[in-house]
């Protein structure tokens, strides 16, 4: 359920010294797109990636890629 879900975060925000939040637009966030896609809609709990799986890093180098162009293009 959605407030087991809520509890799950709250627990691991109280683990951790330092949890920040913020909020990404769907079309951005293509990691989460990518591993929501993946799972096949499987995954129904809260899960952390030590190493993120190959396929993320990619889309991140990716990201990385495309924010250093725009900020060349910009100066």
């Amino acid at each position: 359920s959605n407030v087991d879900k809520i509890r799950s975060i709250h627990w691991w925000c109280l683990k951790h010294l330092e949890v920040k939040f913020r909020h990404i637009q769907e079309e951005a966030n293509r990691v989460a797109d990518c591993i929501a896609k993946t799972d096949g809609g499987m995954m129904d709990q809260f899960v952390i990636f030590l190493e993120p799986p190959r396929y993320v890093r990619e889309l991140l180098e990716d990201d990385i890629r495309q924010l250093l162009l725009a900020t060349d293009r910009s100066h």
